[in-house]
C-alpha cells in the first residue's frame, strides 16, 4: 500500500475538541467547514467522514491505486467529462463511489463541476437516460499526478513549464 495522509493517523482518537492538534494541516482545512460552530459534525460523524477519506487514498487490492488516482487518470486529458463518460463499464456502487470521489476532488480544489456562464450546472443525459453532472479537472490535479509520478512524460513537461 503506498503512504498516504493517513497512513499514521488514528482515526478512532480523533474528536471535534482535539482534531486541530491531532490531523495533518491538509486534512484538517477538509474537515473544518464542518465542525462546530458552522457545521454539524460531532465527533462520530467526523470519524465516519475521515473514514470514508481514508478509504478514498488507500489502494484498491484489484487496481493496485486508489479511486481517486483512479478518477485522476480518466481525467488526465484535462477535458470535462460525467463520471459514466470515463467509466462506461462499471457497475452503479462504483459509479456512486467515483462520484463520491469526485466531490472528495472538489473540495481538494482538483475538480470543479462545470457551469454555463449563468453560473448553472451543465448537465448531459447519462447512459440510463439521467440528468449527470460534468467534472471539469483543474491544474492542482495535474500537479497531484506529477507529484505521484502518474504523468507520461510530455505532460509531465506541461506541467513543470506552468509551474517553474
Amino acid at each position: 500500500m503506498t503512504v498516504n495522509r493517513f497512513s499514521n493517523l488514528a482515526i478512532d482518537e480523533v474528536t471535534i475538541e482535539n482534531f486541530e492538534d491531532v490531523l495533518p494541516e491538509s486534512i484538517r482545512l477538509q474537515v473544518e467547514m464542518f465542525l462546530p460552530p458552522s457545521g454539524s459534525f460531532d465527533s462520530k460523524c467526523l470519524r465516519r467522514y475521515l473514514e470514508n477519506l481514508k478509504e478514498y487514498e488507500e489502494e484498491d487490492p484489484h487496481s493496485s491505486m486508489t479511486l481517486a488516482n483512479r478518477l485522476r487518470l480518466a481525467f488526465m486529458d484535462m477535458s470535462a467529462d460525467t463520471i459514466c463518460g470515463k467509466f462506461p463499464g462499471a457497475d452503479l456502487p462504483l459509479k456512486r463511489r467515483l462520484r463520491c470521489v469526485a466531490e472528495y476532488l472538489i473540495r481538494a480544489g482538483e475538480f470543479d463541476k462545470l457551469r454555463d456562464v449563468n453560473g448553472k450546472l451543465v448537465k448531459k443525459r447519462g447512459v440510463l437516460g439521467k440528468l449527470v453532472v460534468l467534472y471539469q479537472p483543474l491544474p492542482k490535479m495535474q500537479e497531484v499526478l506529477h507529484r505521484q509520478k502518474l504523468l507520461p512524460n510530455e505532460q509531465k513537461r506541461a506541467v513543470n513549464q506552468q509551474n517553474p
